[in-house]
């Protein structure tokens, strides 16, 4: 299942709804702020108590730290319907900036302000954490005039309007698996609110009326002086596609994004460059038309997509000459930002989700003859092989390396030290903690299929002090026994 986000605008609300929503926003902010206080000086009680054992935090986690006595002290700011999406909220707020403090410590705590929130400032979006008929938020359907209205909880018993009864004939029905009508009651803490939206949307809302129970969480937003509801589907796959290729997607320093797609072999099948930089300043909307170009490649060649890993160390692709530093046109966050849209839109279309691969050396390595140094490289965008002479553009020479990663690596043997004593034999390997003695009257090749399995039931705690992550160590492990231990090289 792939999660998509659509945006529907709120059709010219009346101006009483208009300041329902307003208050609500306000409400929303002032409650999250107190939130945000109250954990700022309660910080490092929250740092200690709230982490796992492997040292992580999540939302689930984190929001249970507003207990009943907090969620009570919330009441006061007329928050009673977003309460469960408050505690969603702060959790999420909280995970991420724990998470970033991880890798950097002196990360700044989340923003709050000491006084309650005004109207004309730029206020947080209303999340609400779930989809549901009689609270949070949800959909109706006319399906005689085809029109979407969206159904929003946004007071509280005492502050809930009385309605006019007799004011609206229109017959709504929920959008749910029982697709009852919608019944007016004489109280209403909530409003309904017709939507507008564009071709693309409406298609998702009728699946939507097919499949309820694809509908999910969303946020209400203020742009404009306008409101949407950004809203997300979980749509189902496009059916699996089996690769035959592989496209490596690297950035560029003159194009802004190059892709090389090789067979299996390795050979180079088609290689090329995209540009849309300088269509638009709408960052989103670059990464969006970009993720979007590259899956489309992607699927016509039935390619497994491999990209840079630009986390932690970078592909030293910036190139100085006379005074003047040349720079990759996508910066490292512009292209970690288009990993995480291909992430979900290449499953999308059925294709698997892309590898991120070390991208070290990928611009100063011959695809040739393998030879690697700096010397390799001759101007900003120039690459000739100081080993064989061969020459390429750095541009095609990043994607190409990419490309060719995983071939490499499926290649790449399992090295074993073997030392041999008059009782039998010592089998090492450091990097995946293989450290076992085989007695010469045992079978080494049946002693160490016995040791690795034993190896396969540890556990990622067991591996705190190794060279190597527990997800890397589970990597070698799964490709030696996927060959049937065909792949040892002992040295």
């Amino acid at each position: 299942m792939g999660l998509r986000t659509i945006h529907l605008k709120l059709h010219k609300p009346s101006k009483l709804k208009r300041e329902i929503i307003q208050k609500a926003f306000e409400n929303y902010n002032n409650a999250f702020n107190y939130l945000l206080k109250t954990a700022f000086d309660n910080i490092d009680e929250i740092e200690s108590n709230y982490k796992s054992p492997k040292g992580t935090y999540s939302t689930l986690s984190l929001s249970k730290w507003i207990d009943s006595k907090r969620s009570k002290e919330l009441n006061k700011f007329d928050v009673q319907p977003f309460k469960d999406s408050l505690k969603f909220d702060f959790g999420m707020t909280m995970a991420s900036y724990f998470a970033q403090k991880q890798t950097n410590p002196d990360m700044v705590f989340p923003n709050f302000k000491q006084d309650n929130t005004q109207g004309n400032e730029k206020l947080r979006p209303i999340y609400f954490c779930r989809y549901d008929t009689k609270r949070s938020f949800c959909l109706l359907y006319d399906p005689d005039d085809n029109k979407y209205f969206a159904k929003l909880f946004l007071m509280n018993v005492k502050n809930a309007k009385v309605r006019n009864i007799s004011a609206n004939k229109r017959e709504l029905i929920y959008i749910s698996k029982k697709p009852e009508p919608a019944k007016s009651l004489k109280r209403e803490t909530f409003i309904v609110v017709p939507l507008s939206f564009g071709k693309w949307q409406e298609n998702m809302l009728r699946q939507a009326v097919e499949k309820p129970e694809i509908l999910r969480t969303a946020r209400l937003l203020c742009r404009n002086n306008e409101y949407f509801l950004s809203m997300s589907i979980n749509l189902p796959e496009e059916q699996e596609v089996k690769t035959t290729t592989f496209m490596g997607v690297s950035r560029g320093i003159k194009n802004d994004i190059n892709y090389t797609i090789v067979d299996e072999k390795g050979n180079s099948i088609i290689k090329g460059s995209l540009q849309n930089c300088r269509e638009s300043k709408d960052r989103k909307q670059i990464i969006c038309k970009m993720a979007n170009a590259i899956a489309d490649i992607a699927l016509k060649n039935k390619s497994m997509v491999i990209l840079q890993n630009l986390v932690g160390k970078g592909d030293k692709l910036s190139w100085s000459e006379g005074g003047t530093v040349h720079k990759p046109v996508y910066g490292c966050k512009m292209y970690n930002d288009l990993v995480r849209v291909l992430e979900y839109k290449l499953p999308q279309k059925g294709l698997p989700i892309p590898a991120k691969v070390s991208s070290v050396d990928i611009f100063h390595t011959c695809c040739v003859c393998g030879s690697n140094t700096r010397k390799n490289r001759f101007s900003e965008n120039m690459f000739i092989c100081t080993t064989c002479g061969a020459s390429y553009s750095i541009d095609e020479l990043g994607s190409r390396n990419l490309a060719v990663k995983l071939i490499k690596y499926e290649n790449t043997t399992f090295k074993l030290k073997a030392r041999r004593t008059s009782e039998g034999m010592y089998l090492n390997n450091e990097l995946i903690g293989l450290d076992i003695f085989v007695h010469k009257n045992e079978n080494p090749y049946e002693r160490l299929k016995e040791e690795i399995r034993n190896l396969l039931e540890k556990k990622e705690d067991n591996y705190i002090n190794s060279k190597l992550n527990f997800k890397d160590i589970k990597s070698i492990i799964d490709k030696l026994v996927k060959s049937n231990f065909a792949n040892i090289e002992i040295i």
